[in-house]
């Protein structure tokens, strides 16, 4: 058992050892370090990551390269390399390093500025933006950009895009006034643009550049408020013009909230509005959809507040929507009496309902009732008045002058009449009416049948033909 725990030490003795002897490159890197061979450390670091099995070991010599370069760096740094600097503090990559390599870049940036070299600064500017954007430089070099924006790339809408930025995250500070002043160069563009737009109607189209000027908008507050309200109130009154009204008070309300001296046009406008969908109310109601009327009528107290006359025509809907039901509940009532052949009952309440609502549907249900009464009550005397009545009459207009000109050509003696007759058919409900005319050269048998239900006359020979034709 002791035989073998002393091999067992000598073991372990012999892996240290030899793990001492693997990590003989990476203790000569960390004390070339120690003595400030930055440049030889990073070589000896370099070699020794690239050959070392050792990860615990490896990931420590990554950290102290990293620290190597950033001192080369800074070693640069303090002489104002700071292209070379910015190299090593790139290699570096640590927070450390990062602090240092905005402002190299920045200064390089600056460098290239002046020599206009508008698309090397640009590089590096954006470098910083998009990959360090904790750098205590951003505020300067947003402006720088939008220097190169608008000097080099001629685009006021990038150059306007970094100014929010400014504005948003560093407007308190020298950088955000300077742009300023340039943004203030080049907004009367912009609103032009915004103008072309309402120009051509297209009205949510500007009313959005607008309001993306009005949240970043230098110095020209007052004009873009003042261009916001006429647009609203151009678009409101193109509404207006064709009738699609649901936006149209929306619209009105904006446009003098931004622009106050729209007051009096809008206040005309909004009057022309209550205007219309007072008259569409009334034709609504015409159509008898009195509940939408009312609706329509109600608009306009948004609008006009203690509008006396919307009040007026809510009340007349209101009271021709209660006539209607108290007719509708009539008409009920007489269709149960019809129904039971109480037709006289039934009459006198369509009769009744027709004074609530005087509509062709009620009228024709007192024409029926009155046709059944007259069919129950005394059905030969109507045939005879159905055919005095038929077309206005002719037929006995026509045997009055038939009886005159007879009177005329012969005496009283000769002349022999026999009034109307009635005479009950086969078929439910139908008569034949007969009157009789004799004189010496001819004599006049007329016949008709009429049919009560539906007041029907009919000529049943050729002299009633002739008579009617004459």
């Amino acid at each position: 058992m002791i035989v073998r725990n002393k091999h067992f030490f000598i073991l372990i003795l012999i892996g240290t050892f030899l793990l001492s002897c693997t990590n003989l490159p990476y203790k000569k890197s960390v004390k070339i370090l120690k003595e400030g061979k930055f440049s030889e450390a990073v070589q000896e670091l370099d070699a020794y990551i690239e050959t070392s099995k050792h990860p615990a070991f490896k990931e420590k010599a990554k950290e102290l390269r990293s620290q190597a370069y950033y001192q080369l760096g800074l070693q640069e740094y303090k002489i104002t390399n700071y292209f070379e600097a910015s190299e090593y503090f790139f290699l570096a990559n640590s927070s450390k390093a990062d602090s240092l390599l905005d402002n190299c870049y920045f200064e390089i940036a600056q460098v290239a500025l002046d020599d206009l070299d508008y698309l090397k600064a640009s590089d590096y500017l954006s470098f910083i933006i998009f990959h360090l954007p904790e750098s205590e430089k951003m505020p300067e070099v947003l402006y720088a950009q939008i220097l190169i924006q608008i000097n080099y790339s001629k685009d006021i809408h990038a150059a306007y895009v970094t100014y929010q930025i400014l504005q948003n995250i560093f407007q308190p500070s020298n950088a955000f006034a300077q742009a300023t002043i340039i943004v203030n160069s080049f907004m009367p563009l912009l609103i032009e643009e915004a103008q072309v737009q309402w120009d051509n109607e297209w009205y949510a189209e500007a009313l959005d550049k607008l309001f993306l000027y009005l949240d970043y908008p230098a110095d020209f507050i007052t004009e873009i408020k003042n261009m916001i309200g006429n647009v609203y109130y151009t678009w409101a009154v193109s509404l207006l013009h064709d009738r699609e009204l649901d936006n149209v008070q929306t619209y009105l309300i904006y446009s003098e909230e931004y622009n106050p001296e729209l007051a009096d046009q809008v206040n005309d406008k909004l009057i022309e509005l209550a205007s219309i969908y007072i008259a569409r109310g009334d034709n609504l109601l015409l159509e008898r959809d009195i509940d939408n009327a009312i609706s329509s009528y109600q608009k306009t107290l948004d609008i006009i507040k203690e509008y006396q006359v919307a009040y007026n025509k809510i009340a007349r809907a209101q009271e021709f929507a209660r006539r209607i039901a108290q007719a509708a509940q009539l008409v009920e009532e007489g269709d149960a009496q019809f129904d039971n052949a109480e037709y006289t009952a039934a009459y006198d309440s369509y009769s009744e309902a027709y004074k609530f609502d005087s509509i062709p549907q009620i009228y024709d249900k007192i024409n029926l009732a009155y046709t059944w009464t007259r069919i129950s009550n005394d059905p030969e005397q109507y045939a005879i008045e159905i055919v005095k009545q038929y077309n206005d009459g002719i037929i006995p207009d026509t045997i009055d002058d038939l009886e005159s000109t007879a009177q005329n050509n012969y005496s009283r003696q000769d002349i022999r009449i026999t009034p109307w007759q009635v005479f009950q058919t086969a078929t439910r409900n139908s008569y034949e009416i007969r009157y009789t005319i004799v004189i010496p050269d001819r004599t006049y048998f007329l016949r008709w049948l009429v049919r009560l239900e539906t007041g029907e006359v009919v000529p049943l020979n050729d002299a009633t033909d002739e008579l009617l034709a004459s």
